[in-house]
Order: structure tokens, then sequence, then C-alpha cells
């Protein structure tokens, strides 16, 4: 065979043998990088631009797919009726709706730089790019989870705290298997090899081509000049340019100022509870305080859901009526969203908006002796026992359960334990059917004290991800059976599926709780429903951080003398605007019981921002209504 016949053998940018660069028999060398090792043979500059993108595209992929209300593979641009200057900054700056065709500055410059300087090119650079690369990777990943469970952008020093305190308590519970952590090991280390791979085309060793020269400088110039005219929006995930420079200061500055907040509210003095313990109740109702998991207010966003929703609402509305219970709702302005229902719920009890998980345990260490105004202190000092119910299988170590039990001053706690349960378990934990859970707490309650009580629990069957789900039978006592467990949920579902499954479970704990109220004994009891934060996956930031708020009677006084503060009558909320806050509910409540129920003396006042807290050497930081 003749040197003019020789087969070219392709090798990646920057690797040419002694055989690539010979002369041929015409004078002339050898293409030698064509192809360049891909499985179907292109181009140099072609080869560039699909690693370059796909390293891109990589970034986004885990956002796009976690948050399916809002992700879409390409991105949506809205023309008609804009000007050219919308439609640039929608092309090339800014677009709320995650997609893959965005970019990370960083690497668009790092490129265009080992793109014109030769001594960039080192081994260990494109070592150092791929390292650089994965961090890169896991703060996207780690933002996007934030953006999409939780709605708010990443702050390390929230996310520390959940970690430390939460993962391992998840992994004690979550039956993780080895095979899982195989799989998750060996999966990174393919996506590491992959990006190995791909790095070898965007940082060839050779020049590239002058087109691909080019279009680097027009980028980098794009990215420099947004990082001029846009700093304070380069860490934003809207950006199509964004900057994980931009994000780590972001986010270093934001967890240095909550830690700030913590330390303060560490030395914050206990609210002043406004001098309750001179007040009497005459009257002492018991009071059920439900906190609904996943019960936001999206319901009333989508239109789909919201004409289900207001059917069903009606429809329990007059079972309700029909029995003579009466119902006021508004929606209430949750500090938490798509999680961190404890943050939530202790917003209202203690009348105190907490809103990350620094802030909570915080408290939570602060005041372990007790001596925190809470709802349950003010009903405990009116002589009411404090019950608790927490269903949940996971088990967690008595020292914490005493913890707990210590800050919220609890009575008695009824764990899983307790619930002498033998049937099958449900979704997250996992629980027993709610049906179930709830009746036993209320016998077992009954059975024990005579007098009034304050009983809180959070349901579990409505928790992420919502399937399957218990059925509603006529007797609570006839899930206590053995049977088969239900089949485990499933990730890989279309996103229709996941959104009907939120609906199913929507519509079991809000006829579950209408059956629950129904089967009251006591003519006098108080039932507070309510809506911890809006649920994870199915709702978009722009829904809003609302929840429904319910309370429901038999005295209809009490029922109407919330609508002064914006709860309207009936189930539902047909003008779905926040008309309170969570941490006002704790002043509001004990005023329209003291109202209904107490001796006449005047009353208390509401705080419709929290109690008035007070730190060493300031003032109180609320305003009474």
């Amino acid at each position: 065979m003749g040197k003019s016949e020789r087969t070219v053998k392709f090798q990646p940018p920057g690797r040419e043998t002694e055989a690539s660069r010979a002369p041929s028999a015409s004078g002339g060398s050898l293409p030698s990088t064509i192809g360049v090792g891909l499985p179907w043979r292109l181009s140099a500059g072609l080869s560039f631009w699909i690693s370059f993108l796909v390293l891109h595209l990589l970034l986004f992929i885990p956002v796009v797919l976690m948050d399916r209300e809002d992700g879409t593979l390409l991105p949506v641009i809205q023309v008609a009726g804009r000007s050219l200057d919308q439609i640039w900054m929608q092309l090339a700056v800014w677009r709320r709706e995650p997609d893959l065709l965005r970019f990370n500055s960083e690497i668009v410059i790092f490129v265009a730089l080992w793109a014109f300087f030769r001594p960039l090119r080192r081994v260990w650079v494109r070592r150092l790019f791929i390292f650089v690369y994965l961090f890169l990777f896991f703060y996207y990943l780690y933002e996007g989870a934030s953006l999409t469970f939780f709605s708010v952008e990443p702050v390390f020093y929230t996310q520390f705290r959940m970690a430390t305190e939460g993962f391992s308590f998840f992994l004690q519970n979550a039956r993780v298997t080895a095979a899982f952590v195989v799989g998750t090991v060996l999966l990174i280390v393919g996506g590491a090899a992959v990006v190995a791979r791909l790095a070898r085309f965007v940082l060839p060793e050779e020049n590239s081509g002058p087109a691909t020269r080019g279009a680097l400088v027009l980028l980098a110039l794009l990215v420099t000049a947004q990082a001029v005219l846009r700093s304070d929006l380069q860490a934003r995930p809207e950006m199509v340019f964004s900057s994980i420079s931009a994000k780590l200061v972001r986010n270093i500055g934001d967890s240095r100022r909550l830690f700030q907040e913590v330390r303060r509210m560490e030395s914050v003095q206990a609210p002043d509870s406004g001098g309750l313990d001179r007040f009497t109740l005459v009257e002492r109702p018991p009071v059920y305080i439900i906190f609904s998991e996943s019960y936001g207010s999206v319901l009333y966003k989508r239109n789909d859901w919201r004409e289900r929703y207001k059917e069903l609402a009606e429809r329990l509305e007059r079972k309700l009526a029909r029995s003579g219970w009466h119902v006021a709702s508004a929606l209430s302005l949750a500090p938490t969203w798509g999680g961190g229902s404890w943050m939530s719920y202790t917003s209202a009890l203690f009348g105190l908006r907490v809103s990350s998980d620094p802030q909570y345990y915080a408290l939570l260490d602060k005041y372990q002796a007790g001596g925190y105004p809470d709802l349950g202190n003010f009903l405990k000092g009116q002589g009411y026992q404090y019950y608790r119910l927490t269903a949940l299988s996971m088990g967690l170590p008595q020292s914490q359960w005493e913890k707990y039990a210590s800050f919220y001053g609890v009575d008695r706690w009824l764990q899983y334990e307790d619930l002498k349960f033998v049937g099958p378990e449900y979704g997250w934990g996992p629980a027993p059917p709610d049906q179930y859970s709830l009746n036993f707490a209320r016998e077992t309650i009954r059975s024990e004290t005579d007098g009034p009580f304050l009983f809180f629990t959070i349901t579990q069957n409505s928790h992420y991800p919502w399937a399957p789900l218990p059925l509603l039978v006529d007797s609570w006592r006839q899930l206590n059976r053995p049977g088969p467990a239900p089949p485990p949920s499933s990730e890989l579902i279309e996103h229709v599926e996941r959104r009907q499954n939120y609906w199913n479970a929507i519509e079991y704990q809000l006829e579950m709780l209408t059956d629950f109220i129904l089967n009251e004994p006591n003519e006098q009891a108080i039932f507070v429903l309510v809506g911890d934060h809006q649920p994870p996956r199915v709702s978009r930031r722009e829904d809003g951080w609302d929840t429904p708020f319910h309370i429901i009677a038999k005295d209809a006084r009490f029922v109407a003398s919330f609508m002064e503060y914006g709860f309207t009558s009936g189930l539902a909320v047909w003008e779905p605007e926040p008309a309170f806050r969570h941490e006002g509910f704790r002043s509001l409540f004990v005023r329209q019981l003291l109202a209904a129920y107490g001796d006449g003396a005047e009353l208390p006042p509401y705080f419709p921002e929290g109690l008035p807290v007070v730190q060493s050497g300031a003032g109180t930081e609320s305003t009474p209504h």
C-alpha cells in the first residue's frame, strides 16, 4: 500500500501521531483531527461546539427535570407585541422559567482564554477544569433543589443546619440499600468520566479555528458586558449567563446575615405574654389544631384544581352545616414553601415568624426550660392538658423526643409505638392512615382526661409523593388489620399523574378531616385546620406562600368573630389573597377565645406580625392591632 493510500487514525485533539503529520505523496499533509474521537466523524469545530453545549446542558438539566411546573427543554420566547429590547432580554439576559439553553459565565471566559493563550494548555489545568466543573454541577443541582422544593435560593448556613440535624435522621430511617449507594457512586464516577471526555474536545491542545475563536470572543464580550451592566443580577438563577462567583458571594453574604440574625435571636428575651395570666376562660372548649401537610393555596391558582376544589369545599361544607358546624376560612402567609413544616406550625403556635432551620434550632436550644409564652403555655395555664401526635414510623432517640416535648411544653406525646398499629403503612415515614391515627389519639385522650385539652398534630398521608393512599372507611378500627404493604411510589411518572396524585391526597385529607369533625362527641369543640406550606413539585413560585386556614366550631358567634380579621364564611376563600400571617395566629386565637369564653375583662391585643420581641438594649419590634 502506498503512502497516499495510508489509513488515517482518528486521534483526540493534541494527540497527533508521526504518521498523521507525515507528508502525503503529493507533498501536502493529511488532515489530522477529523472526527476527534467521536463515534461519528465531525469536524473539530463542530465537535467543540457540541461538547461545549453539552457541558452547559448538564448543569441545567437537573432543575428542568425537577421543576416540571416551570421547566422547559428549550426557552419559550414571546415575540408578539414585544420590542427588540424585550426580545433580546429574553434571548440573552433573563428568563424566569428554567430551560437548557443557558450558560455559566466562568466556563465561557475560561474556554475563551484557553483558545487564545497557549501557556494555559497544560494537562493539570484541564484536570483542574474537570474538578471545578464537577463542583459547578453539584452547586447548580443544589440550587435547583432549593428552588424547586423550597422556592428559595440556597443559603449555606440554612442547609448546613438542616443537613446536620435532618440528614442523619433520613439515613437512619430511609432504608437506603447497598445497591443504591453503589449505583450513586458509579453514577458519579461515570459522570466524571463523561466530563473528562468532553473537556478534551472543549479544551484542545491545538488552536481552534478562526470561526470558533471569533464566536468565543463574542460570548466572552457578552458575559463581560452583563457582569458590568447587571452585576446585581449575576447570582440569580433566571440569568441566561449566570456566574458561580456571584452565586457564592451572595450565598456567603446571606449566610452571614442569617448567622447574625440567629445570634440576635439567641440573645432575645422571651416575648411579653401581655399579662395573659390575669385572664380567665370561664368556659374551656377542647381545641384541636391540625396542620394538613402540603395543603396549599395552589388549589386556588390553577383553573382545573380551582373548580374541583370549589365543588369539594362546597360539598364538605354542606355536610358540616347539616350537623351544626360553622366554618370561617382565610389564606395565611406561611413562613416556608414546599417543606419545613416544623417552621410553619411553630410560627403559628409561638406567634413568631420562624423561616429558617437555624432560627428554629436556636429557639429549640434556647427554650429547653420552657418560658416561651406560646399557645400551649397559655392554655396549660387555663387548666388544659396538652397532647401531641406524631404518627411516623421513623424513630428518633428518646432524648430527642424529650427535647422537643420540653420545647413545646407537651404533657403527653403520642408516638407511633403508642398507636398499636398492625396494618399497612403509607407514604413518607411510612405512617398509618391518618384516619386511624387521629381517631386513636382522640379516643386515648378522652380515656385519660375529663378536662379540657389541646390536641396538636400534622397529617402524614398528604405528604409528598402523595401515593399510595389509604382508603377512607366507615369505622377507623377496620384499618388496624394486617395486610400487604402498598407498592412504593415511583418518581418515574408523568407530571400529569403527579398532579393527580396530589389532588387525590388533598381530597382524601379533607374528606377524612370532615369525617373526623363530624364524629366529635363534644359539642363545644373547636377545630383549627391549617395548611403548612405549598406542595413541592406541583406548584410554582408565582403561586405564592399562602395556605388555607379554617376555624370550625358549632358556636356560630365564635366562628363569626374571625370575620373582622379577613376570614370569610365557608371552607373556601373566593378572593385568594392572604388575610393574615401564620405568626399572627397565636395572639388572634387567644384574643377570640377570651372574647367568646372569657370573664369579660379587657381583651389582649392582636399582633398580626407576631408577638413583640425585645432585644437587650432595644425596643419592641411588633405593632398590635
